[in-house]
């Protein structure tokens, strides 16, 4: 049966745009921002740290940075009658 794979996304800023085609092969690029000149990946999690070891070695790569969801609680049950303390 379908197992659902774990995925994150990685914003890639880059230098020129004639580059984004080259991060192809690193994950699944959703989106490609040509005026702001960025890349939205999707990488396996049990890949991310190689992936973010490949694109720090790369030259044509400004920064890049690692979607924060998973971080985020989306807990949102009951959410308007919690108390801050």
């Amino acid at each position: 049966m379908f197992t659902k794979q774990e995925r994150t996304g990685i914003a890639v800023y880059l230098y020129y745009n004639r580059d984004a085609r080259k991060l192809n092969r690193y994950g699944d690029m959703i989106y490609h921002s040509r005026r702001l000149r960025y890349v939205c990946l999707y990488v396996d999690k049990d890949k991310l740290s190689d992936t973010i070891d490949n694109l720090k070695k790369l030259k044509f790569v400004k920064r890049f940075s690692v979607s924060p969801l998973d971080e985020i609680d989306q807990d949102f049950v009951g959410s308007l009658y919690r108390k801050e303390v």
